[in-house]
């Protein structure tokens, strides 16, 4: 099992494998200032996706939340769309399942000054039938649970991509001739 590990471990440093971490740390600063521009018609989920978006930060990309006059680095981010659709009905026609689909707006200022805007799209499929009692509950209503849990999810899923866009950015910054 150890030679296995070794042999992974060789295999990730030959082929140049760094972690978005350590790509990104040559364009944000040790401490962001992350914001989240509220939605006037959902401001509960506008919570939700700043906590994700602040835990992403601190546990993905190893770096300090700051406020806004100390941090060199700031990230603020917009929800631009959020849809619901459905994906599938029983035999009588009722929705049991829904897809939301979330973009995110990701304004960025670096540190050395740059000011930089991305979108991401997440997505996240969830049912809204269930078993109760032996007996399957069609109400096709999305309720207040599932749907902050489908926004929590499809905004870590945008904020991946983010990251994403992020190390791509450290990437070709650290090949540029200094």
């Amino acid at each position: 099992m150890k030679k296995i590990l070794a042999i992974f471990a060789l295999l990730l440093i030959g082929c140049g494998y760094q972690p978005s971490a350590v790509v990104t740390k040559s364009i944000l600063d040790e401490s962001v200032f992350v914001d989240v521009v509220m939605d006037k018609i959902d401001p509960r989920n506008t919570v939700a996706l700043k906590d994700a978006v602040r835990s992403g930060i601190v546990e993905r990309l190893h770096r300090k939340i700051a406020d806004k006059s100390s941090a060199e680095t700031y990230i603020i981010a917009k929800i631009k769309r959020l849809k619901f659709s459905a994906l599938t009905y029983d035999q009588y026609g009722y929705v049991t399942s829904f897809n939301a689909s979330l973009t995110l707006n990701f304004k960025t200022k670096l540190k050395n000054g740059e000011v930089f805007s991305a979108d991401t799209v997440g997505n996240h499929d969830f049912r809204v039938t269930r078993l109760v009692k032996k007996v399957r509950d069609t109400s096709a209503v999305i309720s207040d649970k599932d749907r902050f849990d489908a926004i929590e999810n499809a905004s870590k899923q945008a904020f991946d991509e983010f990251i994403a866009v992020l190390a791509m950015k450290g990437l070709k910054t650290s090949e540029k001739p200094q």
